[in-house]
């Protein structure tokens, strides 16, 4: 796709579902990875609110769009909303950067978005990219704290610093 303006209202948010469906599993998958209580917490956190989002969006969907069945692409758009791609060998350091673009992308893409609408619903575009960039700015801090601490992801607090 990688033009937001040739894309159409419906695609985007298509588009913007099927990021909220990603980046929630890819939470959710993290949330089990780690055995840090506080970063398990945080991870699941993201994760529903991501759920929260995608039901939004989906209600969205079905205002503007009621004859219509949601189409939800099966792969995001690695240019507008890039997904977080986690393997085996990724460490957390790596995955805190993906997800940290991933979520700057989608504060950007709701802020982008909101332009073709009017309020209710641009005013809930621009929440939700205000939240995505509530998710940047902790993700920042984690990704620090990954840096400094190597084993950040295996212990709690207590134990990374002694």
């Amino acid at each position: 796709m990688k033009s937001m303006k040739k894309a159409s209202v419906q695609e985007l948010l298509g588009l913007a579902i099927r990021s909220e469906i990603d980046s929630n599993a890819a939470y959710s998958g993290l949330a089990k990875r780690v055995s840090n209580p506080l970063l398990i917490e945080k991870f699941e956190m993201l994760s529903y609110e991501e759920k929260k989002h995608q039901d939004v969006l989906e209600k969205l969907c079905k205002v503007l769009f009621p004859d219509d069945e949601i189409r939800i692409p099966d792969k995001a758009d690695p240019f507008l909303l890039p997904s977080i791609v986690i393997s085996p060998s990724s460490s957390l350091v790596e995955i805190l950067y993906q997800a940290m673009k991933a979520e700057k992308s989608a504060e950007d893409f709701y802020s982008r978005l909101s332009k073709r609408f009017k309020n209710p619903q641009k005013k809930m575009l621009i929440y939700l990219s205000k939240v995505e960039h509530s998710h940047l700015t902790m993700l920042e801090g984690e990704y620090t704290l990954a840096q400094d601490f190597k084993d950040y992801a295996e212990k709690d607090i207590d134990k990374v610093v002694t």
